[in-house]
């Protein structure tokens, strides 16, 4: 008796798996109708990517201006100064105090970010795009130059002459074509100085 009921438990086994497996087949996992998911990055706004960057405590002030500086590109002030809660000035003295971190590579950003500027913050980015341009001439007509939106440069430029108006206008011309005289300039930075001069001349 031994013997037939192991071969009759192990048949009852075998029967049990094979009804077990066909019973339940596996089955492919169904294809998701959602899209995969992706690390998704909000991109904010100008105003609000520089106002963070102005309030963030956890960077030295340098790399902060320096941050602020690479962001400033389509800066709308109205915007920034309402999320702000009227800190335009601050920030653009905060820029100037450090303005000896302008860099060239930032001088398109900083040209770009003049919508909607006006009174004090005006006259304080117009101290920061004279003291620039004096400092680094060549390197402002330069980028001035590189500018395809015409409007914008002639901003920055009414700018620029707006902050050496309060020197000796005649003196600043005189330098500005002394500078021209002795440089090699092509046909658009010509135009840009052409136009500076004529902003000095109609303040």
């Amino acid at each position: 008796m031994f013997k037939p009921n192991m071969a009759y438990l192990f048949l009852m086994a075998v029967l049990f798996l094979v009804t077990a497996c066909s019973s339940n087949p596996a089955e492919a996992p169904a294809p998701s109708s959602e899209p995969p998911t992706t690390a998704v990055t909000d991109y904010n706004s100008t105003a609000e990517n520089v106002f963070s960057l102005y309030e963030g405590e956890d960077m030295s002030t340098e790399d902060k201006v320096t941050n602020m500086l690479a962001q400033l590109e389509g800066m709308d002030w109205t915007e920034y100064n309402r999320l702000s809660n009227g800190k335009t000035l601050e920030t653009l003295e905060l820029l100037y105090t450090h303005r000896s971190l302008i860099e060239p590579e930032h001088y398109r950003s900083l040209f770009m970010a003049t919508t909607n500027l006006d009174g004090a913050s005006a006259e304080q980015y117009a101290a920061i795009a004279g003291e620039l341009f004096t400092r680094d001439t060549a390197g402002v007509v330069r980028a001035l130059a590189d500018l395809s939106d015409n409007d914008i440069r002639q901003s920055v430029i009414s700018n620029i002459a707006y902050h050496l108006g309060y020197q000796n206008v005649t003196q600043v011309k005189q330098e500005l074509e002394q500078w021209q005289s002795n440089k090699e300039l092509d046909d658009p930075e010509k135009n840009v100085i052409a136009s500076l001069i004529a902003a000095l001349n109609n303040p």
